[in-house]
C-alpha cells in the first residue's frame, strides 16, 4: 500500500483551498482558547510562532499566495521534530509535557500526542497539495491568444 504525499481534491471532494482556511481558523481559535484557560501551556516563541504560521496560511489562502500557504509547513515540521520529544518527555516525565497534556496518566498522555500528531500529518498533507497546487497555478500564467 503506497501513501501519496499530494492530494488533489480534499476529503469528501471538497477544495484544497476550503481545508486549508478551515484548518487555520481552528487553530487560531484553539490557540486563543489554549491561551486563555492555560496560559502555561505555550511558550512566548512558540505561541508567537504558531500565530504568525497560521495568520499566514489564512492570507494566504485569501490572497491564493503559495508561498504565504508554505509558511505554515515550517509549523507543521516544529511539530514533527517536538514530536519524540514530547514521547519521551510524557514516559520518562520531564520536561513537563505530561503535565501540558492535560492527563497525568501515561498512557493517555502518550495517546494524546498521537492524535495530535495524526492530526498534524493529515493537515501538513493537505495544506503542501495546496501549497503545490497553488505554486504550479502561478508558475503556468494563462496565455491569451491574440489574433
Amino acid at each position: 500500500m503506497k501513501i501519496e504525499l499530494t492530494v488533489d481534491r480534499g476529503p469528501c471532494d471538497t477544495e484544497l483551498r476550503s481545508w486549508c482556511l478551515g484548518i487555520a481558523i481552528y487553530t487560531l481559535v484553539s490557540i486563543a482558547l489554549n491561551t486563555l484557560f492555560a496560559p502555561s501551556a505555550l511558550t512566548f516563541i512558540g505561541f508567537a510562532i504558531a500565530v504568525i504560521t497560521n495568520v499566514c496560511l489564512l492570507i494566504g489562502c485569501l490572497r491564493y499566495n503559495h508561498i504565504l500557504v508554505g509558511i505554515w509547513l515550517i509549523y507543521a515540521l516544529l511539530i514533527a521534530i517536538n514530536f519524540p520529544f514530547a514521547i519521551f518527555g510524557t514516559i520518562f516525565h520531564f520536561g513537563g509535557y505530561r503535565e501540558a497534556s492535560g492527563f497525568n496518566n501515561v498512557i493517555l498522555a502518550l495517546l494524546f500526542y498521537i492524535v495530535v500528531m495524526l492530526i498534524c500529518l493529515f493537515c501538513a498533507r493537505i495544506v503542501y497539495s495546496y501549497h503545490l497546487q497553488l505554486k504550479n497555478r502561478q508558475g503556468n500564467p494563462q496565455h491569451t491568444v491574440v489574433v
